[in-house]
């Protein structure tokens, strides 16, 4: 979803998925819960058929969340990116990731042969089948040698843009967001409960159980005022904190520029090498 629709759905609205959750939780006790569950069902319901009053958010909050969001969105499908360039094959990522998240062993990128490495060994061997006395045979060596220690360079090249650049930049803000979802689901929640306990306020008959009811929409009321705040100091932060993924970006570009310089040096040199 682009950031103008997320502005303009409105953002913190439920979803059933939310609504069945509160419903387990209001629903599983007697008493006053379950009058919630069954009151925060009847609200949304209305509010689907367009028979309800809804409380809506104010601009400044739906925008910085929307943001927020579409942060999160964009730096996980980048990070996913930057995993699939770091790494092409699809075996060698399903591997790391698990060793990453199960095993705890970490990835493999100093075991594992870098594509360079095997082509340049298979030049080596080639070039030392053939006799370094031929100059095939001595081109292919001195070429496999060049490869080999690309290879190496790779390696160090992949340990520093994933210790400096992929894991920062994958791990940078996860507990907030995370914290985020769940308060925004409160904030929802106890928005569908205000609104609930207005509607029986406009639908009250007696003037006792109007006074009973307009006391529910001052407890509620406070309740989503304090959620609200609790919401938009995380989002603010969240916000504030999103302007370090340009820190990291950057080091993924520094370690770009040192693999590519080293390499090129070392290809002019075994070029110049096999030139004399």
């Amino acid at each position: 979803m682009a950031y103008s629709e997320r502005i303009s759905a409105g953002l913190g609205s439920l979803n059933m998925e939310d609504l069945g959750q509160s419903l387990r939780e209001g629903l599983g006790t007697l008493g006053s819960m379950s009058v919630k569950g069954f009151d925060r069902a009847k609200q949304f319901s209305q509010e689907k058929m367009g028979n309800a009053v809804k409380t809506e958010y104010d601009m400044e909050y739906i925008q910085l969340a929307a943001r927020v969001e579409a942060t999160q969105t964009n730096v996980n499908k980048s990070a996913n990116a930057a995993r699939n360039f770091l790494q092409p094959n699809a075996a060698a990522r399903l591997e790391d990731m698990f060793n990453e998240k199960v095993t705890g062993r970490g990835n493999a990128i100093d075991s594992r042969s870098t594509y360079s490495e095997i082509l340049g060994n298979h030049m080596k061997a080639g070039g030392t089948e053939i006799g370094d006395q031929t100059q095939v045979g001595g081109s292919l060596i001195q070429l496999g040698n060049t490869f080999i220690n690309m290879g190496k360079m790779e390696k160090e090249y992949l340990r520093d843009v994933y210790d400096n650049f992929f894991k920062p930049f994958s791990n940078h803000l996860q507990v907030e967001w995370a914290n985020i979802a769940t308060e925004k689901r409160r904030l929802d929640l106890a928005r569908l409960d205000l609104d609930a306990a207005k509607s029986k306020v406009r639908g009250a008959r007696t003037p006792e159980a109007m006074q009973q009811n307009e006391q529910k929409v001052r407890e509620c009321q406070a309740a989503f005022d304090r959620q609200y705040e609790q919401t938009k100091i995380l989002l603010t932060d969240a916000d504030r904190k999103s302007a370090e993924f340009s820190n990291h970006l950057e080091e993924f570009v520094r370690s770009q520029i040192n693999f590519h310089e080293n390499a090129k040096k070392l290809l002019e040199e075994t070029y110049a090498n096999m030139k004399k």
